[in-house]
This record gives C-alpha cells, structure tokens and sequence, in this order.
C-alpha cells in the first residue's frame, strides 16, 4: 500500500507540473510577488520642451541616462540648442540655449491584485515622491555691454511633488526555455500623477541686475509614464537588457503658489501655462 500511494502521488505530480519543469522552478513563476531587484541603466536621446513666460527656450534634442528600477531611479540630462531663441520680452534679443535636467524618483506599491485573473500580472497602485531640477543657461549671440540690464541671467527650476497613479507588472515565463535569450522577462508600466511645488530663482551672471531676479514660488502637477522591458538573464548571462519607454510633462504656474491652481491642475480644469515636457525611447543594461 505505502508503494502504491508513493506512486500515486508522483503520477499526480507529473499531472500537475508541466513537463520538463521543475518543482522549484513551477514554484518561482507562481510568485506572487513580481520581481523588482533588477537595477537597469540605460540611455538614449530625447525631445525635451521648454515653455515659459509665454515663449519657448527649448525644444530640441537632449542626452539623457537613467539608472534605477521602475520604482526608484535617477534621471539626468543635457542639451545645447542649434537654433536661436528670440527674447521676445526684451527686445528680441537673440539667444542660444543649454538647459541641465535631473529628477529623482522614489515610492513604494501598493497591491490591488498579485495574480490578476490568476496571471503572472501584478496590478498595484504607485506612491510616489518626485524631485526634479532644471536649468536654462542663455549664450547671447552678439556683443553686449556689461551694463545692459536686460542680459538674461541663468534660471533654475526646483519642484518637489508627491502622488500615485496605476501601475501593472507582468513576468512573461514562456520564452524561458530559449536557450540563447535566457530567462526572466518581465514588462513594467507605471502612470503617476503628482502635485506639488515649483521653486524658481535666479543666477545674476556677471553681477548684472536685469529686474529679474525675483524668485518665485508656484503651484505645480506632473505626470509621468515609464514603460520598460526587461530579460534579466541575457544570452544566458549575469546581466540582462533593459527597453523602454518615459514620458513626462511638468506644468506650473509662475507665482505667487495658489491652491486653487494647483487643485484646479490635479482634476484637470485648468493647467498652469508654464510646461517642460521629453519623451523617448532608451536601451541598457539590466543586473
């Protein structure tokens, strides 16, 4: 009998587990818990928009680098213009533009579902904090002199914003036993919506005073969309490769900071006129 039942119970394992997978491996991709280890870094170039005091500084190409996972990770970036911008508050004046971007992302998840209709999908909903940084620096393109007032002077951007959104994790497990991709692939898309604050302040270059150098405090909202996949073991090594995805747009007002803005930004009434905006696509490495 104890024969008999050790073989019913190997018959019955045989049915269960699909062939030529393990117990332990059958285990790890009925994980509830979608993996989330897996540090990427990855590059690219991207369209980055500038618009404000209702004109546009920027809207040209910028290198960017990302490294992190969809839940925390650090963006930075950098482009020059080839074009001219024309200062249309000070007598169209012409400029050349470079502007340095860095934002820093981190949160945690909140679950709605582990195993969405008993799929390899999870379903949560991202909690977010967002700090970004942004920079515009101004060449002008002819000889001035030092005591013109109306030299643009360098202007830094600050924005804090804390919110959530929807996000869904999907480990894909069939294409595991292709020997020459390796294993692990899993896709990520995360949307937040967050409000906040926009700080601006200024660098007066060359101690000259332009009557701008006010700095401001504004009512800011931002939305962000990261779309990544990633095969975490490729070619059947240590490091894997990572595609994607991000957009994001940042809206604020110029000031002084108002609720009533930035609530009317959130449910979508009435965006604040000032906005910097890239989307674009990159490729790296995962580990």
């Amino acid at each position: 009998m104890k024969i008999l039942s050790n073989l019913l119970i190997i018959g019955v394992m045989f049915l269960v587990l699909p062939s030529g997978v393990t117990a332990e491996e059958n285990e790890r991709a009925s994980d509830d818990i979608p993996e989330y280890s897996g540090q990427s870094l990855v590059g690219g170039t991207m369209p980055l928009y500038f618009h404000y005091e209702n004109q546009t500084w920027y809207n040209e190409l910028t290198y960017m680098a990302m490294i992190g996972t969809p839940k925390n990770n650090l963006l930075i970036g950098y482009g020059e213009s080839g074009d001219t911008y024309f200062d249309h508050t000070m007598g169209n004046r012409p400029y050349e533009t470079k502007v340095f971007h860095a934002s820093f992302q981190l949160g945690g998840d909140a679950t709605l579902w582990d195993r969405f209709f008993r799929l390899p999908l999870h379903i949560y909903v991202p909690i977010r904090f967002h700090a970004g940084y942004n920079r515009l620096m101004f060449d002008e393109q002819f000889t001035f002199d030092q005591n013109d007032s109306s030299v643009r002077s360098t202007k830094n951007f600050l924005n804090t914003n804390f919110g959530a959104g929807l996000g869904a994790s999907y480990d894909l497990t069939i294409l595991n036993n292709i020997p020459i991709l390796g294993s692990d692939f899993s896709f990520d898309a995360v949307y937040t919506r967050s409000p906040g604050v926009m700080i601006r302040f200024i660098d007066n270059n060359n101690g000259i005073a332009n009557g701008d150098n006010d700095n401001e405090v504004g009512a800011a909202v931002s939305n962000e969309l990261l779309l990544m996949a990633r095969v975490h073991r490729f070619l059947e090594a240590n490091i894997g490769l990572s595609l994607g995805m991000r957009f994001s747009k940042l809206n604020w007002s110029t000031g002084p900071y108002e609720f009533s803005e930035l609530l009317s930004a959130v449910v979508g009434d009435e965006m604040p006129p000032n906005e910097m905006n890239y989307s674009g696509f990159f490729l790296g490495i995962t580990w």
